[in-house]
């Protein structure tokens, strides 16, 4: 029989190894939890700005939808100062939504519905306008006559454009719809 013994210094060569191979181990795993927090907090902006942006779209509908009352409800009527959110659009001019400034309170109309429980207090009221479109042919219409003679079934025509923001003013929504 034939024993083999191990030497002391290899004994310890072999430790060595393996308190580097641990002290390596240790590290991958920290790099996977620090990465793990990162993506967690990549994962909660991501969801907070994907509120913002529902809040945003919410208050814009809801403005849209005030509007769009007020208009049928004959509350929106005198179109010819184009000013305080009521306009006349002129094919010559273009639209008033580029022109007008959003931030200036006399150029459009504050939404004034039912609170919105969704919007924290302090965050800005969502805003609207409306243009007053050129006639529209109806179905069976010469377009002839809506656009050089008096309209025989004159159609009104209104663009309403609503913008809302965020909780945190960091996302703003605008939207439009036509009535007629």
């Amino acid at each position: 029989m034939h024993q083999q013994f191990q030497s002391p210094n290899r004994r310890s060569a072999q430790s060595g190894v393996v308190l580097f191979i641990a002290l390596i181990l240790l590290l991958i795993l920290s790099l996977i939890g620090v990465t793990a927090a990162r993506l967690q907090t990549v994962e909660e902006r991501m969801a907070r700005n994907e509120n913002n942006h529902q809040l945003a779209e919410q208050s814009a509908e809801a403005a849209l939808r005030a509007a769009e009352g007020g208009l049928l409800g004959g509350i929106y009527t005198d179109f010819t100062a184009n000013t305080n959110g009521l306009y006349t659009l002129t094919p010559t001019s273009g639209s008033w939504v580029t022109i007008v400034n959003w931030n200036n309170a006399a150029a459009v109309l504050p939404y004034a519905g039912p609170a919105l429980t969704q919007v924290p207090a302090g965050a800005q009221q969502p805003k609207f306008m409306i243009e007053n479109l050129p006639a529209v042919a109806m179905p069976g219409q010469s377009i002839n006559d809506v656009q050089y003679a008096a309209p025989t079934t004159p159609v009104t025509v209104y663009r309403v454009t609503a913008t809302g923001q965020g909780a945190d003013q960091t996302s703003t929504t605008t939207i439009q719809s036509i009535v007629r």
